[in-house]
């Protein structure tokens, strides 16, 4: 009883301990729970001063670059009056630099949007001009709103589509370098001249084509604008016709309006050699832009229109026909039979006043003729030229057309570049 009535005190005891030792745990749990909530909070705000976009962390801008051009670089064909837009891929600065263009006609760069921008032009690109875009980079070059630049300034190339072989006419003929002149539909009263073709013989030779005449100077010029990058390239309404009342047949049977043809040709040389370009007769994209400044600055040569007939009928001739009438004519060799003179038209494109002529024989032995003056190139190695000889009118040279020296200082003058020889 003893021993069970200790052992029951000890219960009791241990009774009154363990709710004690709950009630501690209970206590240091709740104290660390609040030293663990307190711990982690501090941690929540330490881990807030690393947080992106915190003054210790920044994100840096993206690099700004060139998305799209238009027209792509490279393109040969553009539009006369394309526009020209640059798409970036960054919003662009209000006061960033622009691209630039050259040659370009007046114009705008515009913002089509935060990061595009876009050239309009107010007339008209040149036609076959190569257009060099530039887009500015580095230091002082494209800048996007967050500062960032164009790492390299771009540079690229596009070329303007060319114009109509009508309206190249059209304008030589306002500048006076055509037997024919311009008549814009607006104000044409008449009709385009009607070649009939007719036997080409040296007593027809000058025989009139059915033509319209008149000896009014240009006057479709003077409605032209005045700034060569607003005058249209393409073809106006109106006729072309005949500037004079006595056409030569041989010369009328040769225009073809709207088509390539050996009058253009000679017509383009002669605007070469009055620009100072090299007078290759073809219309490439210096000939356009000089056409068109000349235009707009009413540059309308002085320069008389000549063309020059060979008959190889017995006995053989020269005649110059200027403006209208013939001036001029004299008596020539032409090329023997082992060497002849070969038919059609040609364009003056070389001239000397003395010269050294070499070449081969028929048999193939060499020449070599020094001195030889007044010397006018129309077809290859053919020309016009002074030559000694016994007599003059019937074949004698190796493909040349010669004629007296004096005869030959009087037809140099009248040759000048671009002047068309018709050999019969």
């Amino acid at each position: 009883m003893g021993l069970g009535k200790h052992t029951g005190a000890a219960d009791e005891g241990r009774r009154w301990r363990v709710p004690g030792l709950v009630i501690g745990l209970v206590l240091v749990i709740a104290l660390c729970g609040a030293g663990t909530l307190i711990a982690l909070q501090r941690g929540s705000h330490a881990s807030a001063s690393t947080r992106p976009g915190n003054s210790t962390t920044t994100v840096p801008p993206r690099p700004l670059t060139i998305t799209s051009v238009s027209p792509a670089p490279g393109t040969a064909g553009a539009a006369f009056d394309t526009s020209v837009t640059v798409d970036f891929s960054e919003p662009l600065a209000t006061d960033s630099p622009l691209p630039t263009l050259s040659p370009a006609p007046p114009g705008n760069w515009v913002r089509t949007a935060p990061a595009a921008v876009r050239f309009v032009p107010e007339g008209y690109f040149a036609p076959l001009s190569t257009v060099h875009l530039s887009v500015p980079g580095g230091p002082g070059g494209v800048r996007s709103r967050s500062g960032q630049g164009l790492s390299t300034t771009l540079r690229k190339n596009f070329m303007i589509e060319g114009a109509s072989e009508l309206r190249l006419q059209q304008l030589l003929s306002e500048l006076g370098y055509l037997p024919l002149r311009f008549v814009p539909a607006a104000s044409s009263s008449v009709s385009p001249a009607t070649v009939t073709p007719l036997p080409v013989n040296v007593h027809r030779a000058y025989q009139s084509a059915t033509t319209t005449t008149t000896t009014t100077p240009l006057p479709a010029i003077d409605s032209e604008p005045s700034i060569a990058a607003e005058i249209p390239v393409q073809a106006a309404a109106g006729s072309l016709v005949w500037r004079f009342s006595k056409t030569p047949a041989s010369l009328a049977a040769l225009w073809k309006p709207g088509q390539p043809n050996v009058i253009t040709t000679g017509a383009i040389m002669a605007f070469e050699s009055a620009q100072g370009l090299a007078t290759d007769g073809l219309a490439g994209s210096e000939v356009w832009t000089g056409l068109l400044e000349a235009v707009a600055h009413r540059q309308v040569t002085t320069r008389p229109y000549d063309y020059v007939t060979v008959s190889q009928i017995l006995p053989e001739t020269a005649t110059v026909w200027r403006d209208g009438r013939i001036i001029f004519t004299a008596l020539v060799n032409s090329g023997i039979p082992a060497a002849p003179t070969a038919l059609g038209t040609y364009p003056v494109f070389a001239r000397y006043l003395v010269t050294t002529m070499s070449g081969k024989n028929p048999d193939g032995t060499p020449y070599s003729d020094p001195g030889i003056p007044w010397v006018s190139y129309f077809n290859g190695g053919d020309a016009l030229h002074g030559y000694l000889r016994p007599g003059y009118g019937y074949p004698q040279s190796l493909g040349c057309v010669e004629m007296t020296y004096a005869n030959a200082e009087t037809m140099f003058p009248l040759t000048p570049l671009g002047t068309l020889v018709t050999v019969l």
